[in-house]
């Protein structure tokens, strides 16, 4: 079988000058491809810090609705107390005044 070195030299007179551009091509996307892990590292590092971020104000969010139970609790017992002074109130005046 005789071998087409023509066609052999043609092809290589094609392929070789687009051989520096190949590598050229391959470096840049490695570049890429270690800037985007590089990206995707400090991505995942501010969703660690956003995770733990959310954590403390859900920590925060549930101790000052304990808070604020606390207080509504306080609140019905000072109204309860207010309006029972204020009804023995009512009725002092009312056995003062009608005597």
């Amino acid at each position: 079988m005789p071998v087409p070195w023509k066609f052999i030299g043609a092809l290589l007179r094609f392929v070789a000058p687009t051989v520096p551009e190949i590598i050229a091509t391959v470096k840049a996307l490695k570049k890429e491809q270690q800037r985007e892990k590089t990206q995707v590292a400090d991505t995942a590092l501010r969703l660690q810090e956003l995770e733990q971020r959310i954590a403390a104000q859900l920590q925060l969010i549930e101790q000052l609705t304990n808070q604020i139970v606390t207080l509504e609790r306080a609140l019905a017992w000072t109204t309860w107390t207010a309006l029972f002074a204020l009804v023995l109130a009512l009725i002092a005046l009312g056995i003062i005044f009608l005597r």
